[in-house]
């Protein structure tokens, strides 16, 4: 697709016109295939009880032959976007970028890594509201990582800034 910019067409209102399309496109993005992620081998899970994994593979090894923190780090913010996605489906003209992000490395992980997702310090219902009332809110999701023995590995907490285009 191409676009030509006339002398004084305002680009704003022309970015603002489009992002709705975009945004409808991405409520129903499968966090998995987005090339970083794809990259990685982020995966949804093969265990009940989980949403996502990495594979129990040497490419995620550290020098200690543990999971690196960084493929830790990757799963742990694919979740919370995964889980946003999936709890906040019906909203479609919507901008939500992570603003924070609060992390515990509890345990060294050892083969494969699972992930669990919830919201933390705010209900979906809430959430409906702010961006009904405000236009915007802020929230976070917490996110826990498990090993394949189902210890807890890391926990996080994503803070996440979501504000209405439409």
């Amino acid at each position: 697709m191409m676009y030509v910019f006339n002398k004084g067409t305002n680009l704003q209102k022309i970015i603002h016109n489009l992002l709705p399309l975009r945004l409808n496109f991405v409520s129903f993005m499968d966090v998995t295939n987005l090339p970083f992620n794809r990259f990685i081998g982020i995966k949804l899970s093969d265990k009940n009880d989980y949403l996502l994994m990495l594979d129990n593979r040497p490419e995620y090894r550290n020098h200690l032959d543990t999971v690196h923190a960084s493929a830790q780090f990757a799963l742990a913010e694919a979740t919370s976007g995964y889980f946003l996605l999936n709890e906040l489906s019906e909203l479609t003209e919507v901008i939500s970028v992570v603003r924070r992000v609060e992390t515990k490395y509890k345990k060294p992980a050892t083969g494969a890594v699972f992930s669990k997702a919830k919201f933390r310090e705010i209900e979906k219902n809430e959430i409906l509201e702010a961006l009904s009332q405000k236009g915007r809110t802020l929230l976070k999701v917490e996110v826990s990582l498990f090993d394949e023995a189902d210890v807890p590995v890391m926990q996080s907490v994503f803070e996440w800034f979501i504000t209405k285009i439409g």
